[in-house]
């Protein structure tokens, strides 16, 4: 059973223990039974502990259902006085004292959250945040300690563990003692609590005004003098959508030009890569307007998104569509293209795209920069990397829309994975799904988990107790993933609050070096892999691979740089000249059609290199799709930033703001002539 499989499973057995033990407390109120009642209390605390630690999606549908954590504890500790009404009299003495203690840990969980939601929504208020800029002079202080701040609800609620069993202790021995101590811990420690918090809320509250904190900054970035941004906004902020910056920040590090990076939502900055370039994140258009980079010509921009636009109304910068990654699908060349100065694409078939949109964009506009991001990648040797021969499936999401659905997983994937299975060849296969699979559609989904299912009960059948012993690799990863995320902590919760970004940036790419090696390592040679992680990296499943299966999709063009064999699924079953024409990237790719027919020359293709009559026009595609080999895209790319900075200054020679701290600055300092 899968990973996920065992956690699901596991939520439900636990959220189905929780709910009998609170029938079991009602039980125990309604024949009050003080034991019954003791019991369920137990198992529900516990119940409750081990479903928030376990992060099971069984907690979202508990809180639909309106039997959230707050309503729980609530439930709990009326059933609580129920009992002692039931067992005492309503009159009684533990009773009183446990309805005056409920009532004051109320006051006090009250209190406490609101401090919290002040500080929260004050800090929110900051026109911005940012990454490797020396802000210190705002004074701007840490927020309380995360111990204080992180879970607070959770935490606060529990307190109400020594009033219960107080309570319940009185009632079994009819001692006073017992509920009032308890009462006097739970009020005690709630009051104290509060009261710690309060110097690090009130210290969190002293921040300066926009005005302040706005001439800060623009002091910083006038030091600093940027020339070239990296601009990213879009309205769904998730981990699986901030690949669009992630795939740009080393290309973006080696440029000659000063760069630095421009986000609107804050949620982004959580969720972007370790990078020794500076970042802003400025939430509000009137602010962004009121930052003043005076040497900035040129913005890069990964995606078209609606406020794109608060960045494009700076006439003296060059504005420059990028993208994150070629491809045939319409998105490679949108209309909306037209507003930029540039589109940057990475060969001859980027320009052609936008030859489909007619008098949109001009061939003036285009520039072939090559794809930076792909230096790394391992070129075809003309036989399989190992002994096992390698087959990486790769296929696309489903899209926004039906319309828009070009994923294979539905219709071909798990036939697929049948028949790689059981081929004459045994075959080792990489599944490296679009990070997007199975968010929309049911049946992606459905097919997404069929695919898992296969492939890791094949390891299980094939190498057994060496599956189960790769849990100490899996074990080694754990602790580089828990380095790797105390190294991305950043301000109160940083354990190295002194490292630079560039010192930050180096240790965290070294460990997911490590990571990556440790990965590969920790199963047999000639298992199944499917990877969902970020670890390993796309490009390293590629250097790792002999044959690529994947659907209309900037995975195949970045594959076809290494120069192995590939096919592509033709799911519209049109004739496979007319595919060719229609998508560029099959021009040396071998066809399959829903019921993987073709699959086989592939595979001929991979093992018996006089077989693969592909192989001559993967050499012409790749130049095609991503330009020439000489020079390298990196220094293309670079080339054509400075070319485009050195045409902005000359229409826009640099005029910097009255700052009188500030020394005169050279215009074209920083750049090669």
């Amino acid at each position: 059973m899968g990973k996920e499989k065992r956690r699901v499973a596991l939520g439900i057995l636990i959220s189905s223990a929780l709910v009998l033990s609170f029938v079991g407390m009602l039980a125990g109120v309604v024949v009050a039974s003080l034991h019954v009642f003791a019991v369920s209390a137990a198992v529900s605390y516990l119940s409750d502990l081990l479903l928030h630690n376990t992060e099971s999606s069984t907690l979202d549908r508990l809180r639909d259902s309106r039997f959230g954590l707050t309503i729980r504890f609530l439930i709990r500790q009326f059933l609580l006085l129920a009992l002692c009404g039931s067992i005492a009299d309503l009159d009684s003495f533990v009773v009183r004292i446990a309805s005056v203690g409920l009532l004051l840990l109320f006051v006090l969980q009250l209190a406490y959250g609101a401090v919290l939601k002040q500080v929260r929504s004050k800090r929110a208020a900051l026109p911005f945040t940012t990454r490797a800029l020396d802000l210190d002079a705002l004074g701007i202080r840490r927020m309380p300690h995360p111990f204080l701040t992180n879970k607070h609800v959770r935490k606060t609620l529990h307190l109400d563990i020594p009033l219960v069993a107080g309570a319940l202790g009185t009632i079994a021995t009819d001692d006073w003692k017992y509920v009032t101590f308890g009462a006097i811990i739970t009020v005690s420690v709630a009051y104290v609590a509060l009261l710690v918090l309060l110097p690090g809320a009130w210290d969190a509250l002293s921040l300066p005004t926009t005005d302040e904190a706005l001439d800060e900054l623009n002091r910083q970035l006038v030091d600093y003098r940027p020339q070239v941004a990296l601009y990213f906004t879009f309205a769904a902020v998730s981990r699986d959508f901030m690949y669009q910056v992630n795939m740009w920040l080393e290309a973006l590090e080696s440029l000659d030009l000063r760069p630095i990076i421009v986000l609107r939502e804050r949620a982004t900055l959580r969720y972007l890569d370790a990078t020794s370039v500076p970042v802003i994140c400025v939430p509000k258009a009137d602010n962004l307007a009121r930052v003043e980079m005076p040497e900035l010509r040129v913005a890069l921009y990964p995606g078209n998104a609606g406020k794109n636009v608060h960045m494009l109304q700076r006439a003296e910068v060059k504005h420059v569509f990028i993208g994150h990654g070629d491809s045939d699908k319409l998105a490679s060349s949108n209309r909306v293209s037209k507003v930029f100065d540039e589109i940057w694409v990475a060969g001859r078939a980027g320009r052609d795209r936008y030859e489909r949109i007619k008098h949109a964009v001009s061939s003036n506009q285009i520039v072939e920069v090559g794809r930076p991001q792909l230096m790394p990648l391992h070129h075809w040797t003309g036989s399989v990397i190992n002994e096992v021969p390698t087959v990486i499936y790769a296929p696309t999401w489903e899209g926004w829309t039906d319309d828009a659905c070009y994923t294979s997983v539905i219709p071909a994937g798990e036939k697929l994975i049948r028949t790689l299975l059981v081929h004459d060849r045994q075959i080792r296969i990489i599944y490296k799904p679009h990070p997007l699979l199975g968010t929309r559609s049911p049946a992606a989904a459905a097919a997404h988990r069929a695919i898992i299912a296969l492939l890791q009960q094949d390891n299980t059948q094939r190498f057994g107790r060496k599956i189960t012993d790769s849990k100490s690799a899996a074990r080694k990863l754990a602790r580089i993933d828990k380095r790797i995320a105390e190294l991305s902590e950043r301000g109160v919760r940083s354990s190295f609050p002194d490292l630079t970004e560039e010192e930050r940036t180096a240790r965290i790419r070294r460990h997911r070096n490590q990571a990556g090696a440790l990965y590969w390592a920790s199963l047999p040679e000639e298992a199944h892999h499917v990877v969902t992680e970020r670890i390993p990296t796309l490009y390293d499943c590629f250097n790792h691979s002999d044959l690529l299966i994947g659907d209309m999709s900037s995975v195949v063009s970045d594959f076809v740089a290494t120069r192995k064999p590939y096919a592509i699924f033709n799911l519209d079953g049109l004739p496979d000249q007319e595919f060719r024409n229609e998508q560029r990237t099959a021009y040396a790719s071998y066809l399959l059609d829903a019921d993987c027919n073709g699959l086989g020359e592939a595979i001929d293709a991979m093992l018996v290199p006089e077989r693969d009559v592909m192989a001559p026009y993967r050499g012409q595609l790749k130049e095609y799709l991503l330009g020439a080999d000489y020079p390298p895209s990196t220094v293309r790319f670079n080339n054509a930033a400075n070319d485009l900075y050195r045409r902005g200054l000359a229409d826009f020679p640099i005029e910097y703001p009255e700052h009188p701290e500030h020394p005169e600055q050279s215009q074209t300092s920083g750049l090669p002539v």
